[in-house]
């Protein structure tokens, strides 16, 4: 059926009511769910259609995000800079332009997220743009699959794609398209991905020429900006109510993957009225290792700390982002200038520069903070030749892990950062798509932090490698724990490690690398086993005030062992039945030897 043309195309001195309004808001929000069911549903890859490793936006002519439906974090914050890049690259749009971008140093996070963008045109007039960015399975470093723990420059790390039109008008313009992947491992699969981002934007594109053809141009225009004013208005109503202050934090970097380090990210909070300013003036210069934080970054990870503190449940969109002002030097960790390596910008640099912002504004709302989380994604990458078939083969494993504890809740076990909002992957579709096997995976008994809320519990993983392969990784945390609140207990650090004749060796031990968590291009053996732990969240409270009932339930549950439950708790459990002893527990919490 033909699409009805509009009505009231004419400038209509309609005024929009909060009803209508209200329609338009959630339709907004629908319109972008549209984009992200039409993804996962056309994509190639696992990252995309298991993992949700992608991020989908509605913006209007002016460049500001009007909504945006889950999507990763990391990604959000960072997409009016790269649409702003683009926007500024030409000098205007035609109906059916496609641009591709991924500059980390123009509006960009990493290489390996691509954003397509497609500006939306309604009856021949540009209404605003669609945009999707999602994180591609390669995109031709010198690494296959990108995070190298050893890369010096950005240029190892993988194509830089200054804003281009793949599509003009409508039309491919192929020469592009064979630029692009030639420069990438499994071009099938990427040029696949890419297809289904185009796609979720053409949805987007009619979804809104529908909305437009229902209430005219004026309303709908009318119902964007209310939907932005809504947001600004709600988050600066909660921001008003939180104290005016200064406050600051800091995280740490163990080691840059060259041998050097440790180097600090500091952060200056300072909240007056409904405005927030984060600077990270204090943060130790760019290095030459792969922890720098491209400056998109740094201010989505601003902007998420912030606004998970201040009110989470907020329409994210550019009302909110117009209340807080991020500031780096530039040449500085969270701000570095070319050609620093910043492909990992969207792990640890990213997730750490939001914790250690969380620290900051914790304390401006110490009721709505938490402990220390396992801080990354252990990502990692093996690539090989599949022996029967002669094609390459090439895995991208990113893993969820413990969150720290709440002053009223337990950290989430098995959970993905704040900062990712991912899925974790079906290992059954791995293993009939990827030479491996998984031959365990759960969750890791004592690992959480103790307190009165403990932490949430770490995972591991053991996948067997069918074939040679080599390995390489980006990961941190590995030495310093997740760090506790309220004299809650530190949580457990994240681990590499390898399994090959039957001995388990750490990679440092094994293949002399210079860190334990950041290597390239580690040959491996068939019937290896790759090991991977997350770590456990930390822990808020005096663990010896937790209730022993809840212990016990830990210890049924397996969450916390009997040892554990002892030492950290105070709480006598009965190792054969895993019941709580109360008089025993009472002599173990007042320090009088059990008799």
């Amino acid at each position: 059926m033909a699409r009805k043309q509009p009505t009231t195309r004419r400038r209509s001195k309609e005024k929009l009511d909060p009803f209508t309004a209200e329609i338009m808001r959630s339709y907004l929000l629908s319109t972008v769910r549209a984009m992200i069911e039409t993804t996962t549903r056309t994509a190639y890859s696992t990252c995309f259609s298991e993992g949700l490793d992608f991020t989908c936006g509605l913006f209007d002519v002016k460049g500001r995000m009007v909504a945006q439906a889950l999507g990763i974090p990391v990604h959000s914050g960072a997409l009016e800079d790269a649409l702003a890049t683009v926007m500024n690259s030409y000098d205007g749009f035609e109906e059916g332009d496609v641009v591709v971008h991924n500059d980390p140093y123009n509006g960009g996070s990493h290489q390996a997220d691509v954003g397509i963008i497609r500006p939306m045109f309604v009856h021949g007039e540009l209404l605003g743009f669609a945009f999707n960015r999602g994180h591609w399975t390669d995109v031709g470093s010198m690494n296959p699959g990108g995070w190298s723990g050893t890369a010096s420059d950005v240029i190892q790390e993988g194509l830089l794609i200054p804003p281009v039109k793949l599509y003009k008008a409508g039309v491919l313009d192929r020469e592009i398209r064979d630029l692009i992947l030639k420069n990438v491992r499994m071009a099938k699969q990427c040029w696949g991905d890419l297809q289904s981002q185009i796609a979720s934007n053409i949805v987007a594109e009619r979804q809104m020429a529908e909305l437009v053809d229902k209430y005219g141009w004026d309303l709908t225009l009318q119902g964007m900006d209310e939907t932005i004013s809504y947001s600004r208005r709600r988050f600066a109503a909660l921001l008003e109510r939180l104290p005016d202050g200064t406050w600051n934090g800091t995280e740490v970097f163990e080691d840059d993957g060259h041998g050097g380090g440790p180097h600090y990210i500091r952060v200056e909070v300072t909240k007056k009225g409904h405005g927030v300013t984060v600077d990270f003036s204090g943060s130790d210069p760019q290095v030459r290792g792969p922890i720098n934080c491209c400056y998109a970054l740094t201010k989505a990870a601003a902007y998420t700390a912030v606004v998970a503190t201040v009110d989470p449940q907020v329409p994210f969109n550019a009302g909110v982002l117009e209340l807080i002002r991020v500031t780096a030097p530039e040449g500085s960790i969270n701000r570095p200038v070319y050609p620093a390596p910043v492909f990992c910008s969207t792990a640890d640099p990213g997730d750490k520069t939001f914790e250690a912002v969380l620290k900051a504004v914790g304390q401006m709302a110490p009721a709505r903070t938490a402990a220390g989380s396992y801080c990354t994604g252990n990502n990692m990458t093996t690539a090989g030749i599949d022996p029967e078939t002669g094609e390459e083969i090439l895995w991208y494993l990113y893993e969820s892990g413990g969150c720290g504890a709440r002053p009223n809740k337990d950290g989430n076990s098995a959970e993905w950062h704040p900062m990712g909002n991912c899925k974790t992957e079906s290992m059954e579709i791995w293993e009939a798509r990827y030479p491996v096997r998984f031959e365990q995976y759960g969750l890791v008994t004592d690992s959480a932090g103790a307190g009165r809320f403990r932490g949430g519990l770490g995972v591991k993983r053991h996948l067997r490698q069918l074939v040679d392969t080599t390995v390489s990784a980006c990961a941190d945390r590995h030495r310093i724990p997740p760090w506790g609140l309220d004299s809650g207990k530190e949580g457990t650090p994240n681990s590499f490690s390898l399994i090959r004749d039957g001995e388990e060796w750490d990679f440092p031990s094994l293949f002399n690398t210079r860190s334990p968590a950041k290597f390239s291009l580690i040959p491996l053996k068939t019937g290896d086993i790759v090991s991977v732990s997350q770590g456990g969240g930390g822990g808020y409270g005096d663990p010896l005030e937790r209730d022993p009932k809840q212990v016990e339930w830990d210890v049924l549950n397996g969450y916390v062992s009997p040892e554990g439950a002892r030492e950290e708790y105070g709480v006598w459990v009965d190792p054969e039945t895993g019941v709580a002893d109360p008089g025993k527990t009472r002599e173990l919490r007042s320090g009088a030897p059990l008799a």
